[in-house]
């Protein structure tokens, strides 16, 4: 047996050794994202101490915010107002705190783009955002790490589901509800979820709805729809539709090309497979997963004629102005409940007889959808204190919420916050659409109450990629 020589064996392991140094001293140092590091301070920081920060931060300069609610503009200012009310003397200022705020808000989708840009561009002038769609943010924004989450200490201690609202944090939710103008309109014209897709005797109806194209929260919805949740509530509405109405969907349903328009009074022989073309259903329950759910059929029918029936809008604000027109009558929408509140009367428009559908007695399936607003920090954001700071402000402060809490429809994650916006009077006899019947109504899912289709970013994301290409097909 030949002996190594030890001379050369130590020579070996200094040399094996010092290779292994210059590997660790080569590896990159991980670094921490100077905006993280803030944000972990200030979730430990009570309101005065953090609002300190952001005035020295902020005072004199520029802040700037990219947001899906023009709303924002009027939040800023009530801050300002606020620290010098109330901090003016204690932070030691000679004179009023003052800051220029500017705020944009992209349309078609395009925040994403712009946030992405900003954050990996040279020049970072975006501070932090209020923005919509859970599936989105989660793939697009926090995933690569261009959004960073905050959660007040004062709002963590307010009795928030921090769980359901707190990650992304959630400034409010906000109801898109079935309404209709009811001049002209017979009672119980709409009491069911598919007659915002044919009437009691087949015929197509065409309920106006801003395209997912332009508004992905509505494809949220779409998604939403599918999960056992809520085709338990579909399937209830089918069980409560009329006898023809049942027929055309489960024509849609079977594909059967037997089932004629014979309720339409047309004696052209057309069937309804004719009329809106193969659904694929079947294949679609298979394609996202839906086998083990046997109400994953109502579901997916309705969603077949509803955006085969649909009138495409683009805004909800002037589909809200043109439903409430007098001759609009019949005629209804899916929208924004808070719409509602920019409506003046005039001798040709009117709040007096619109309705909202889940308002009506025995009305059977969901009322709409619900979808939320976060407030996220930019992980380049040039004022990380102020972002946080006046995120504290909207979340926990009655001022800061007022901006979208002084209209129906928008719901902050705040409770001790929401307290102070009771919108179930706002209309009284005169007005029931204004009757908001707040939050709790709005998401309980039982009979008789609004059963409103919930946002959830995470199941949204597991469905989309399957539910949105049949989405396309179809529309």
């Amino acid at each position: 047996m030949k002996h190594v020589n030890k001379l050369a064996l130590v020579g070996l392991v200094a040399l094996l050794g010092g290779a292994l140094s210059g590997c660790q001293k080569n590896e990159p140092e991980v670094k921490t994202n100077p905006v993280q590091e803030i944000i972990n301070q200030a979730e430990k920081m009570g309101e005065e101490e953090l609002y300190k920060k952001a005035v020295e931060e902020i005072n004199g300069k520029s802040f700037t915010v990219i947001a899906n609610s023009s709303r924002m503009k009027d939040a800023f200012p009530a801050w300002v107002k606020f620290i010098n009310e109330n901090y003016k003397e204690k932070f030691g200022l000679t004179s009023d705190f003052k800051a220029d705020f500017s705020t944009t808000q992209p349309k078609n989708n395009t925040i994403f783009n712009q946030i992405k840009g900003d954050v990996t561009g040279t020049n970072h002038s975006i501070s932090m955002t209020l923005i919509q769609d859970g599936s989105q943010i989660k793939s697009k924004m926090t995933k690569p790490g261009y959004l960073l989450n905050y959660i007040p200490k004062e709002w963590k201690e307010s009795g928030a589901d921090a769980a359901k609202d707190g990650t992304p944090l959630a400034l409010q939710s906000l109801s898109k509800v079935f309404a209709y103008n009811s001049i002209d309109t017979e009672e119980g014209a709409f009491n069911n979820v598919f007659d915002f897709t044919m009437k009691d005797d087949g015929t197509p109806w065409h309920t106006h709805f801003m395209t997912p194209a332009s508004e992905p929260v509505g494809a949220n919805m779409l998604y939403m729809l599918t999960n056992p949740t809520y085709t338990a509530v579909v399937k209830e509405a089918y069980d409560n539709a009329s006898e023809t109405q049942k027929k055309i969907i489960d024509a849609v349903i079977n594909e059967d090309k037997t089932q004629k328009f014979t309720a339409l009074g047309k004696d052209d022989g057309k069937d309804v497979v004719s009329y809106y073309g193969n659904s694929g259903i079947k294949d679609q329950i298979a394609a996202a997963g839906l086998s083990d759910d046997p109400n994953a059929k109502y579901a997916l029918a309705w969603e077949f004629l509803f955006l085969k029936n649909y009138t495409p809008e683009t805004d909800d604000g002037p589909m809200c102005t043109n439903l409430t027109q007098k001759s609009a009558a019949g005629e209804s929408g899916l929208l924004v409940y808070s719409k509602f509140r920019s409506i003046t009367e005039s001798a040709t428009v009117t709040l007096k007889d619109m309705r909202v559908a889940a308002y009506e007695d025995g009305y059977k399936g969901f009322g709409g959808y619900m979808y939320k607003h976060y407030l996220q920090i930019l992980a380049t954001s040039p004022a990380p204190w102020t972002s946080c700071a006046f995120i504290h402000f909207m979340t926990n402060h009655q001022e800061g919420f007022k901006p979208w809490g002084k209209d129906a429809g928008g719901y902050s994650a705040n409770p001790k916050v929401q307290a102070n916006f009771d919108h179930s009077k706002d209309g009284g006899d005169e007005y029931p659409i204004k009757n908001d019947k707040g939050y709790a109504w709005w998401t309980a899912n039982e009979a008789g109450k609004g059963r409103l289709v919930l946002e959830d970013g995470e199941y949204c994301t597991k469905v989309a990629a399957p539910m949105s290409e049949w989405i396309s097909y179809l529309r």
